[in-house]
């Protein structure tokens, strides 16, 4: 089952640890590179159309290439390293994902990132493995409520992007598009049935936007869901989100912008695949100036550093510097 505000009755999402994850998806080079949260070419996957691909519950599995962004959040148990959370890559610096999904350990030291595949468990030609250097979960995150259910994972080394690795877009300008009409994805490596296994291959699926007045229901949620999360999915259960997809996102495609866009990211839902309980996601479009003041603060740190540096290092070497060569 999905992670959530019901108490008991329902499962905590993550790997084989039992780590918080939401329940597995019940569906089954190139471009400007910086750590800015508004970084252009984001939210295209240059080796496939995505949109005449095979769609995680219910779901099936993906084409290489296909979500460039999606990464795999994992953790080291014993000798083997355990897939918790799936995650999005915004920035060659930073993932996205889901609060929760530190709720065992938020010590960067014992995660690491993998990005630019679709097996995480086999040969990966074209993935990357990257250390995490710090994380930073929502201040008002509520375990009990999923309120508030967003983190940012931010990675050791910045990414190189390339035909595997792209950063997703922020929804800062286009939440507001989002309506039942809007193609959406989701994605993980989460169970693909309720009770069933977790999957080594990136699992692919499409849903769509389901209204608040319907999922928060007396039929559905009965009025739990956080203001500033929504509900995707299938009203009859047949595509959604499980345990391991925590995380997550939920990739959203504009039309107008010919980009994907990540709308929500996977928070937590009752049990995988049941009708009237579709996938519940936290929405970063809510967290605008939380998440540009940590993007924008970590970037400007760093051109700070540079700059600083470069100031000590001519200030030392004086007029040799001004007439190096590169």
């Amino acid at each position: 089952m999905r992670p959530g505000p019901l108490g008991a009755a329902l499962l905590l999402l993550g790997g084989a640890l039992l780590l918080p994850g939401r329940p597995s998806l019940s569906h089954g080079g190139g471009r400007p590179s910086g750590d800015r949260p508004d970084a252009k070419g984001c939210g295209t996957a240059p080796l496939v159309n995505v949109l005449t691909g095979s769609r995680i519950v219910g779901g099936t599995a993906a084409q290489i290439g296909a979500w460039p962004w999606i990464v795999s959040l994992q953790i080291r148990s014993g000798k083997i390293m355990a897939h918790i959370c799936g995650g999005s890559l915004v920035t060659n610096s930073w993932v996205l994902t889901a609060a929760h999904c530190t709720r065992d350990t938020r010590d960067p030291v014992v995660w690491r990132a993998v990005l630019g595949t679709n097996n995480i468990d086999g040969r990966r030609p074209h993935g990357k493995i990257i250390k995490v250097k710090a994380i930073i979960v929502h201040p008002n995150f509520h375990l009990e409520t999923y309120v508030n259910d967003i983190a940012l994972f931010r990675l050791k080394k910045a990414v190189r992007y390339n035909n595997y690795i792209q950063p997703i877009c922020l929804p800062f300008d286009v939440f507001q598009k989002l309506d039942e009409k809007t193609e959406c994805f989701i994605g993980g490596w989460g169970r693909t049935t309720e009770e069933g296994n977790s999957t080594r291959m990136l699992q692919e699926a499409q849903v769509h936007y389901i209204s608040r007045k319907v999922c928060n229901s007396d039929k559905g949620y009965g009025n739990i869901i956080p203001i500033t999360s929504f509900c995707a999915g299938d009203e009859d259960g047949i595509f959604d989100t499980c345990r391991g997809d925590s995380g997550g996102p939920l990739m959203c495609y504009v039309p107008e912008h010919k980009q994907f866009f990540v709308m929500g990211i996977t928070s937590y839902g009752y049990g995988c695949g049941r009708k009237n309980f579709p996938g519940v996601y936290c929405s970063p479009f809510f967290y605008k100036t939380w998440l540009t003041h940590h993007l924008n603060r970590a970037r400007n740190k760093s051109i700070f550093n540079i700059n600083s540096l470069l100031g000590q290092v001519l200030v030392a070497l004086g007029s040799v510097v001004l007439l190096a060569t590169p």
